[in-house]
C-alpha cells in the first residue's frame, strides 16, 4: 500500500483506539475519582463495580471466532465493531447515570441502597466489558483484513499511539466538561458536570467510530481474503473446530505463554511506582500522580517510532529482545536512583523504561497482527487479547503481593529493598520474555495453520 493512503488509513482507524482510549479515562480515572472521594463509596465497592469489565475478557475468543463467520452485507467485522460500540455507547450512558444513583444512596447515608446500586453497577461493567470485547477484537482482526504484513509495523505505531492520545485528549475534554466543579469541588456543581459528561461522550465516541470503520472494510465478494487453496475448507470451522485448530502450531501455546510473561511484567510496576516515589523520594501525591505521565511519555515515544525505525530493520522479534533488555535495564536504574537518592535520575530512568516498554509493545502488537490466518483472524486476536487482559490483571495484582510478601521479611513494605525487589523482578521478566519470542517464527505458524485447514478440508471429504 502506498505510504500517504496507509498513513491516511492508519490515522482513520486510529480514532477508534482514541475513543477507547478516552472512555478509558471517563470510567477508570473519573467515576473511579468521584465514587471513592467525592461520592464516599467504599474503595472495595468502587473497585469491584469498575474492574469487572477485566472479568469478560474471555468472550474476546468467542466474538472474534464469530466476526470470522459473519457475513452480514458481505462484511464481517464492520457489524461487530459497530453493533459492540453503539452497545458500550449506550452502557456508559447507563453506567454514568448508576454513578450519580450510587452517589444519592451515599449522600443520604443509605448504606444498603449504596451496595444494591454498587451491584447494579457491577452487573453494567460486565455488561459494558463484553461489548468492549464483541466491537475491539474484530477492530483488531479488521487491522489484519486491510493491510499486508509489511505495512503493519506502520499500522501498529500510529493506531496504538491514538489510543494514547484518546487518553490525553479525554483528560482534558473531561475536566473542561466538568467545568466549575473542579474548582469549588461542590457537590451539586459535580454532579451537573457528570450529567453533561455522559450526555456528550457516548454520542462523540460513537460519532468517531463510524468515521473510523465505515467503508474501510471491503465487502468478501470484492475484498482482499485470498481464494483458498485445492483441498482447503471453504466455510470457516465453528467455534470448537477453531479451537482445534488452535492447537495445530505449538507456537499458539508458546506465544500465548511468553505473551503473558511479557504483559504480567510490563504491568509489575503498575501498583508500586507511586508508592516507591512517596516512599523512597519523599514525593507528594500530586508529585507521584504525574509519575505515569513520564512513563506514559516515554511508552508514547517508544510506540510511535518502534514501527519506522526498528521494526523493519530488525524485525519483531529481534525488536522485541532490543525492548526487553532496555527496559530491563533501565528498571535497574530506577533502583539505582532509589539507592542514590537521585530524583532527576529516577524521572529520566523512568521516561528511558517507558521508550523501552513502547519498543517491546509494539513489537509484540506486530507479532500478534502476523501470528494470524486471514479466515480465523478474529479468533486469534481474541485469544490474543484474552492473554494480554487477565496477565495485565494478574500482573498488578502481583506487584502489590510481592512488595508485601518482601516487606514482610526485610523490614516493611516501605523499605528500599522491597520497591527494589519488584524492579528487579520485573527486569527479570522483561528480559526473558525478549529472549523467548527469539524463537517466534511466523512463516512456520502461517505453513502449520495452512496444512491444518487441509486436513480439516479431508475430513469433511470422507
Amino acid at each position: 500500500m502506498p505510504a500517504p493512503r496507509l498513513l491516511l488509513l492508519s490515522l482513520r482507524l486510529g480514532l477508534y483506539q482514541a475513543c477507547l482510549g478516552g472512555l478509558s479515562v471517563l470510567t477508570l480515572g473519573i467515576f473511579n475519582r468521584l465514587l471513592i472521594n467525592e461520592f464516599a463509596v467504599p474503595a472495595g465497592l468502587a473497585a469491584l463495580a469498575l474492574g469487572a469489565q477485566q472479568l469478560v475478557a474471555f468472550t474476546r475468543v468467542w466474538f472474534g471466532q464469530r466476526s470470522d463467520r459473519c457475513r452480514w452485507l458481505g462484511l464481517r467485522r464492520t457489524p461487530f465493531i459497530v453493533g459492540g460500540a453503539a452497545a458500550f455507547c449506550l452502557l456508559f450512558w447507563l453506567a454514568g447515570r448508576t454513578v450519580l444513583w450510587v452517589a444519592e444512596a451515599s449522600q443520604a447515608g443509605d448504606g444498603a441502597a449504596v451496595l444494591g446500586r454498587c451491584l447494579l453497577l457491577t452487573l453494567l461493567f460486565l455488561a459494558y466489558g463484553t461489548a468492549i470485547s464483541a466491537s475491539a477484537t474484530p477492530f483488531a482482526a479488521l487491522l489484519v483484513d486491510v493491510t499486508e504484513e509489511r505495512d503493519r509495523p506502520m499500522l501498529v505505531s500510529i493506531v496504538w499511539t491514538m489510543l494514547t492520545v484518546g487518553i490525553v485528549v479525554g483528560a482534558v475534554l473531561a475536566s473542561r466538561f466538568l467545568g466549575s466543579a473542579c474548582a469549588d469541588a461542590s457537590l451539586p456543581s459535580m454532579v451537573a458536570g457528570v450529567e453533561r459528561l455522559i450526555r456528550v461522550a457516548p454520542l462523540v465516541c460513537f460519532g468517531l467510530v463510524l468515521t473510523a470503520v465505515l467503508g474501510v472494510e471491503p465487502p468478501l465478494a470484492a475484498g482482499r481474503p485470498t481464494p483458498p487453496a485445492p483441498g482447503v475448507a471453504t466455510a470457516e470451522p465453528g467455534f470448537w473446530r477453531s479451537l482445534r485448530l488452535l492447537r495445530a502450531d505449538p507456537q499458539v501455546g508458546y506465544f500465548f505463554v511468553v505473551l503473558c510473561l511479557f504483559t504480567f511484567s510490563l504491568f509489575l510496576q503498575e501498583s508500586v511506582l507511586e508508592p516507591y516515589g512517596g516512599a523512597v523520594f519523599g514525593l507528594s501525591v500530586c508529585e507521584t500522580t504525574r509519575l505515569n505521565a513520564l512513563w506514559g511519555m516515554g511508552t508514547l515515544l517508544g510506540i510511535a517510532s518502534t514501527g519506522f525505525l526498528l521494526v523493519p530493520r530488525l524485525g519483531p522479534q529481534r525488536t522485541a529482545l532490543l525492548g526487553g533488555a532496555m527496559a530491563a535495564g533501565f528498571l535497574l536504574l530506577i533502583v539505582l536512583a532509589g539507592a542514590w537518592g537521585s530524583l532527576g535520575l529516577f524521572r529520566a530512568g523512568l521516561v528511558l523504561f517507558g521508550y523501552g516498554a513502547g519498543v517491546c509493545t509494539n513489537a509484540s502488537l506486530t507479532l500478534m497482527l502476523s501470528l494470524t490466518s486471514p479466515r480465523l483472524a478474529g479468533t486469534f486476536l481474541g485469544v490474543w487479547g484474552l492473554a494480554q487482559a487477565y496477565a495485565r490483571g494478574i500482573g498488578t495484582v502481583a506487584g502489590g503481593g510481592l512488595l508485601s510478601l518482601v516487606g514482610g521479611v526485610v523490614g516493611g513494605e516501605n523499605s528500599f529493598a522491597a520497591y527494589a525487589s519488584v524492579f528487579v523482578l520485573q527486569s527479570l521478566g522483561l528480559l526473558l520474555s525478549g529472549l523467548l519470542l527469539l524463537r517466534v517464527d511466523t512463516t512456520l505458524f502461517q505453513q502449520r495453520i495452512e496444512q491444518a485447514f487441509a486436513r480439516l478440508a479431508a475430513a469433511e471429504l470422507d
